[in-house]
């Protein structure tokens, strides 16, 4: 009987993810496929929705889970790090491990009627995994980060049903630019009267915008979520 329950316990420490302890940052890139720039700056971008939301998204890239199903890693990892707020569940994360050439999209209780199975499983065939394989990991990232989003605040519709390449910029016009202008200046008009609306729109803004800089926001903390087990995987 003991060498039976020996046996047991060993076969379950053996199918236990090992997770690693919560990380210090919204984006994590363990492999190095990100730019500095790029990564700051999404951190950067993440750190202001938060603020904004309240609402936490954690990106996580690292090398492999070993034997261990990715989808098991991701829900252990969101419950041990507490992605998003307690009692109201609402984080999100994104897992991409390059040696397993695998995505995962994990969602708290309360996003999953905003992200369900299917528009997770959408926004990584058609945003992250078509970049992934031309080795454009920033616009995947990012691509990815943005769809999600996107389908929270209730604008999905603007998803395309391709990759989401963009067409290279032939420049901009001088109302463009006047647009910019007025833009800034309504935005500057906002971060005094409505602050948390302008940190919100700041994640907006800040898209395809290239380069951040510093740090990230002020350091990643659970705030007590918990994973309602929905989501999605993709491979490449």
């Amino acid at each position: 009987m003991g060498l039976v329950c020996l046996g047991l316990a060993a076969s379950l420490a053996f199918a236990s993810p090992a997770i690693p302890p919560a990380p210090s940052a919204r984006v994590t890139d363990e492999v190095g496929v990100l730019s500095t720039p790029a990564r700051a700056s999404l951190d950067q971008r993440l750190a202001a929705y938060e603020a904004a939301s309240g609402r936490q998204i954690v990106v996580w890239i690292s090398h492999t889970t070993g034997e261990v199903p990715i989808e098991d890693f991701a829900v252990q990892a969101f419950e041990q790090w507490k992605i998003g707020r307690a009692e109201l569940d609402d984080g999100l994360a994104i897992f991409v491990f390059v040696d397993d050439r695998a995505v995962r999209v994990e969602v708290g209780y309360d996003l999953e009627p905003l992200v369900t199975d299917m528009m997770a499983d959408r926004v990584i065939r058609t945003q992250m995994i078509p970049k992934i394989e031309r080795g454009e990991w920033d616009a995947a990232i990012e691509g990815g980060v943005e769809a999600l989003v996107d389908a929270i605040e209730g604008q999905a519709g603007s998803l395309p049903a391709d990759d989401g390449s963009q067409q290279p910029s032939t420049g901009m016009t001088k109302l463009q630019l006047a647009a910019i202008a007025v833009g800034v200046l309504l935005f500057l008009i906002l971060l005094v009267t409505r602050p948390r609306l302008a940190m919100l729109l700041l994640f907006f803004v800040g898209r395809g915008g290239g380069g951040g800089g510093g740090g990230g926001g002020g350091g990643f903390q659970g705030g007590g979520g918990r994973s309602g087990g929905g989501g999605a995987t993709g491979r490449w």
